[in-house]
């Protein structure tokens, strides 16, 4: 079956029963070994003593017992273990278990006028054994932990399947089309996140048509709207021609914000600091409060279009709401940014994490002298991040708006030149 639960069940059963087959041969082995060789030489002490205690007449053998027991250390309690067997069997010998000055231990049972001494084997295993069970634990250790790993590696791969496919979805929110290949398991998983692509692709461009379509139609009745208001008196045409401008600049503002949602990042080979002192040069021209300190020489692979846009969107908000923008290029760890400062009251800490949401705004109530839709800030990090940098503001101390441009620079053309 070409499944994952059936495929890692096969590999669990196999894998167990070939390290218990392999781990009980090899214990098995050491068993018979110890047998073999605790009979040969129990066998071999046995017929050792008995044989300086026999003589042999004809086909006779008389045996000899000793006038007393063998001389050594009484132990005490094999010596009782010892009674007790014979009490079983209803057979009252006397006997004692005594340890000789060589180490070995020997049984003196009394049988009539004279004792009996019969050697006691040894039974403690030999080095080999203890090292025969370390092996057979070593082995089942080694074999559990080869399949407990390699069961691992099989559900990792699995997840490891899934974190790509998550860390491969677009900017726009889309996932890439997945082959439909290999397991039943992952056959599924690839077909549930090809629908689910389709799904978000759909949706997404759904928002996008309907944000166009939105603003689009707006038009008419805006424009119905400022002809109807050339017949009103000086002061509420104002009022009406001031409103429907700010209407017009957010209908234009999300159509934009919307359209930056589809672009991807541009390859085009640009000077930066030429881009930032074109726009800065822009603004002045239009007698923006704009001031250029120190640019320094870096060349980035962008949408020079689109980052002029984000520029713009920013340094405007600097220009506008700051009392006046300075902007610098640093070029340094293989990164340029880009520094827009100003002076203003900056923005309350609680609300630095919302601001380049859009709409935002710091008055709640939306009373501001300056016009303004409140998307410049949501349109230049759309536009920055899908250019592959990172847009970042924090407040200067004691006062002023610091908003931060960092991008990689091009290291491979550093000597190229952007027309």
């Amino acid at each position: 079956m070409n499944s994952i639960r059936f495929r890692v069940s096969l590999m669990l059963v196999c894998s167990v029963l070939c390290v218990v087959i392999l781990a009980s041969a090899v214990m098995s082995k050491l068993v018979i070994d110890l047998v073999d060789q605790n009979f040969r030489d129990g066998l071999s002490d046995r017929v050792s003593a008995f044989s300086s205690s026999i003589t042999f007449q004809g086909n006779n053998a008389i045996f000899h017992l000793q006038p007393a027991p063998i001389e050594g250390k009484t132990l005490e309690e094999p010596t009782a273990r010892l009674k007790d067997a014979f009490r079983k069997t209803r057979s009252f010998f006397d006997a004692f278990v005594k340890e000789t000055p060589d180490g070995r231990r020997w049984v003196s049972i009394k049988m009539g006028p004279g004792w009996l001494s019969w050697p006691v084997p040894d039974h403690t295993p030999p080095p080999t054994v203890w090292y025969g069970l370390a092996g057979w634990m070593a082995l089942i250790t080694a074999g559990v932990i080869g399949v407990a790993l390699a069961v691992a590696h099989q559900t990792t791969k699995q997840l490891k399947f899934l974190q790509t496919m998550a860390m491969s979805v677009g900017k726009d929110g889309v996932l890439p089309i997945v082959k439909e290949e290999g397991s039943a398991e992952i056959k599924a998983t690839a077909r549930a996140l090809n629908m689910m692509g389709t799904s978000l692709k759909k949706a997404m461009d759904s928002k996008i048509r309907l944000v166009a379509a939105a603003g689009h139609d707006l038009r008419t009745p805006m424009t119905r709207m400022r002809l109807r208001a050339e017949f009103l008196n000086d002061q509420e045409r104002a009022e009406w021609l001031h409103d429907l401008d700010e209407m017009d600049r957010i209908a234009d503002s999300a159509i934009q914000l919307v359209r930056e949602e589809t672009v991807g990042k541009g390859t085009e080979l640009v000077r930066l600091n030429d881009l930032v002192g074109d726009v800065c040069a822009e603004l002045i021209l239009i007698k923006m409060p704009v001031t250029i300190a120190a640019l320094d020489q870096g060349n980035v692979k962008i949408s020079p279009l689109a980052l002029k846009r984000a520029l713009r969107n920013l340094i405007i908000n600097a220009a506008t709401h700051g009392g006046g923008a300075m902007v610098s290029l640093c070029v340094h760890d293989r990164r340029a940014v880009v520094l827009i400062d100003d002076n203003g009251p900056g923005i309350p800490e609680r609300f630095l994490d919302s601001a380049f949401e859009p709409f935002f705004r710091v008055d709640p109530a939306r009373r501001q002298p300056i016009p303004g839709a409140g998307l410049g800030l949501a349109i230049a990090k759309e536009i920055v991040e899908r250019q592959g940098g990172t847009l970042e503001i924090e407040n200067r101390q004691p006062h002023g708006l610091r908003q931060t441009l960092s991008i990689e620079i091009d290291i491979a053309n550093v000597s190229s030149v952007a027309a």
